[in-house]
């Protein structure tokens, strides 16, 4: 599978980009330390400013392989707040799927962000991959997160019963996702980005 590694991107409003460990202190007090935020995902909230910095270093160190990527994702006007990230989780070469998993802090909520990230890294990853099916699940009972898929273009497929595994314990997972043939059809990418690097 052709890779492009962690480009930036912008929009109008956003800058995704590499993290450096400089937004350790964002990211621990954004949205790593809430409960709220981490209620249906994978990982329990922070404790420790460390764990933070250890993550961020983690990760800067990864961005030297083409096949990782992982955004920060920050506000374009002046406030420059790194308000959550975005990445790809999950990747099967064989059949060159990737799988796309994202966070953002509680005070940004219900503004539009996420599924203004979540379309251009769809448009990023189709111009710049050669990738057939982009997806993401959500846990039933936290269906906003199914309303970002939907609004980015990803169709809901299904719910996989008892598949996964969050800090509410085992859950049902509903699953979303486009293939390349959606997106050409859409003639994408038209969704805003001005600045994907190829």
């Amino acid at each position: 599978m052709h890779h492009a590694g962690t480009q930036p991107i912008r929009t109008k409003r956003l800058i995704l980009r590499r993290f450096t460990p400089a937004d350790a202190a964002a990211a621990y007090h954004n949205w790593q330390t809430d409960p709220q935020v981490t209620k249906y995902l994978t990982w329990p909230p922070y404790t420790d400013f460390a764990q933070a910095q250890e993550r961020i270093a983690w990760v800067a160190d990864q961005y030297a392989q083409p096949n990782f990527y992982y955004w920060a994702i920050q506000l374009a006007d002046q406030s420059a707040a790194v308000i959550g990230n975005i990445a790809v989780v999950r990747a099967d070469e064989n059949i060159r799927s990737l799988a796309i998993g994202y966070v953002s802090g509680q005070a940004w909520w219900g503004h539009g962000y996420m599924p203004e990230t979540l379309r251009v890294v769809i448009d990023f990853l189709f111009t710049n991959t050669d990738v057939q099916r982009i997806e993401a699940t959500h846990d039933v009972r936290n269906p906003d997160s199914g309303k970002v898929m939907a609004k980015a273009g990803m169709r809901k497929e299904g719910v996989l019963r008892q598949r996964g595994r969050n800090n509410t314990g085992v859950c049902d997972e509903a699953m979303y996702a486009i293939l390349r043939s959606d997106w050409t059809k859409k003639a994408a990418p038209s969704h805003g980005l001005s600045g994907s690097a190829s």
